[in-house]
């Protein structure tokens, strides 16, 4: 078994872990937008700089300067060029260092010198290359670039900066630690940018504080946390855990009683614990009470319902005798009649069943036939059914010959008084006997299996629409089909094409239509006794589990003596 965690400790856990998050998410923020603000300021006072060292220049020779560097840069063989640092590379650069180059690179300087920032350096790029080349380069005299000299740099990333407000290039180095790079253009006195002026800023100091922020803050944070969690867990236990482990308590004691043999005067058990908290608890514990109360009272209802199963069994078999006496039951059911001959049977999966068939003359020239399927089983079911076929029946033979009009009106009738929400399926044909043609509404059901005279049966697919007492909005179509004198239809319930074998194989259709057509042309008592068997040799000794339902009827139109 699972080591079980109190509720107390995971409650503690919960809040720890969710007070953690909380500040963490906070500090965090905070210090995103201390950040933000810090290289925001840093990157305005680089600008305002730039600018200030740039005004100092001599435009005049800025501009020459950077095109005289362009043109011996590009001057320069590719052999050569590729490394910066050679003698034969320095020679060729060297001769752009004059006075006014001096005069301009200690501007550079001073600047550097008076703001105590790492470096300010004028360059432009070469795309071709990846790289930025100097033009005057502001560092000390030891380590300042020659103009020419290039490095390789991310040009994409220059591009970034220069439209930020606030973003800096920012490098660490063992030298100088914490570098951030700032790039400004630089403009010919026509408005064409001719490179950039960029200025190396020192970040230390401010990295320094946000590392002393976050010593302090994070210690601070872990005890505020432990110390929200603690009091959160005091609190909770007090006003919530204590009395959910007195209902626990309280629902172990009620699970070991024997409630079957409980005596009527026994004591409860939640009732008096008098939990008055004013919240959820209060009503859990009214709801367990009002529980053990109604528990008490189902368990009386059952003593008494037992002591009457015996008659409620007595009960049930005559239910069974009513149910069997609603459905025709004598064949031949029309024996003067002989334009047609018709045969039904029903086996209910229990004592009774929710299938119904029934059929009847609505006049010398007019049989209907119905068979249908309640949703559901037993009593409820086989009530339902009741009331849906005399419901059919009376609307038949009081609104005329419209099957669509009949259901219309079944379906309302039946949906006043469907409080267990049940419905029906169910297939009416009304046969013109001196025609053969049969008007029909077929309400969710399976579809008939019709054999023509020579051949074999076959299903025919129609007009379909919803169950019985399913919904008011129900629009039921009619359709129709012609019957010739030696056609059989035969009708079923999915009981019939469900059951299922001890594999949990379907009847199905497929095999329906194998067993009607090995002797598709009997008459329709036959028929149904082949249908049972081979449903039988099918089935073997697989439980039922629905009704069972077929009707069969063989027309052989009108006779004329000779």
């Amino acid at each position: 078994m699972n080591k079980q965690i109190s509720l107390k400790t995971k409650t503690f856990m919960v809040i720890l872990i969710v007070s953690l998050i909380l500040i963490l998410l906070g500090s965090g923020t905070g210090l995103a937008l201390y950040g933000y603000s810090s290289l925001r300021n840093y990157k305005n006072e680089s600008r305002h700089l730039i600018n200030y060292t740039l005004l100092l220049e001599n435009q005049e020779y800025l501009e020459k300067i950077f095109r005289e560097t362009k043109k011996v840069y590009e001057s320069i063989p590719e052999e050569v060029r590729s490394d910066p640092t050679s003698d034969e590379f320095v020679k060729i650069c060297y001769p752009l260092i004059d006075d006014e180059f001096y005069e301009a690179r200690e501007i550079l300087a001073k600047c550097r010198e008076g703001t105590e920032q790492k470096n300010v350096s004028y360059i432009f790029t070469d795309r071709s290359r990846d790289a930025v080349v100097y033009v005057i380069d502001g560092d000390t005299k030891e380590w300042a670039y020659l103009p020419g000299q290039w490095l390789e740099a991310d040009l994409s990333v220059i591009e970034v900066i220069e439209d930020s407000s606030w973003r800096l290039h920012i490098t660490h180095e063992d030298e100088y630690g914490w570098v951030g790079t700032d790039y400004e253009p630089i403009y010919d006195t026509e408005g064409k940018q001719i490179g950039y002026a960029i200025m190396d800023l020192d970040l230390n100091d401010f990295l320094g504080r946000t590392l002393r922020f976050l010593k302090v803050l994070l210690p601070a944070a872990v005890i505020l946390v432990l110390l929200l969690a603690f009091v959160s867990a005091r609190l909770l236990r007090r006003h919530i855990i204590s009395h959910l482990m007195s209902l626990a308590g309280a629902a172990r004691e009620y699970t070991a009683l024997d409630k079957v043999d409980q005596q009527d005067d026994a004591p409860y058990i939640f009732e008096p614990l008098g939990i008055r908290t004013s919240d959820e608890i209060e009503e859990l514990w009214r709801s367990m009470s009002e529980m053990e109360t109604d528990f008490r009272d189902t368990m009386l209802r059952l003593r008494q319902i037992t002591a009457e199963k015996e008659r409620m069994g007595a009960e049930l078999m005559i239910a069974t005798r009513i149910q069997e006496g609603t459905l025709p039951k004598d064949f031949p059911a029309f024996p003067e009649r002989t334009e047609f001959d018709i045969y039904a049977s029903m086996i209910p999966a229990r004592e009774v069943g929710g299938d119904l068939y029934d059929f009847f003359l609505i006049d010398e020239d007019h049989l209907a036939i119905v068979i249908g399927d309640v949703s559901g089983k037993g009593i409820s079911a086989a009530l339902f059914m009741v009331i849906a076929k005399t419901l059919i029946k009376n609307q038949t033979q009081s609104s005329g010959q419209d099957p669509a009009e009949v259901f219309s009106n079944v379906n309302l009738k039946l949906l006043e008084i469907n409080k267990a929400k049940k419905f029906v399926t169910a297939w009416m044909g009304i046969l013109t006997i001196s025609t053969g043609e049969v008007t029909y509404v077929n309400s969710g059901h399976e579809y008939p299996v019709v054999r023509r005279k020579g051949g074999n049966f076959e299903i025919e697919e129609g007009a379909h629409g919803a169950p019985l007492a399913a919904s008011k909005r129900v629009k039921f179509r009619p359709g129709t089909f012609t019957l010739q004198p030696g056609d059989t239809i035969y009708m079923y319930t999915d009981g019939v094409s469900e059951a299922n074998n001890a594999d949990g194989e379907m009847f199905g259709k497929d095999r329906l239509l194998d067993a009607l057509n090995r002797t598709p042309d009997t008459e329709p008592r036959i028929i149904d006794e082949q249908m049972h068997e081979a449903l039988a040799s099918f089935v073997q000794d697989a439980p039922q589990f629905d009704d069972v339902t077929m009707l069969c009827m063989k027309y052989f139109g009108i006779r004329y003596s000779e």
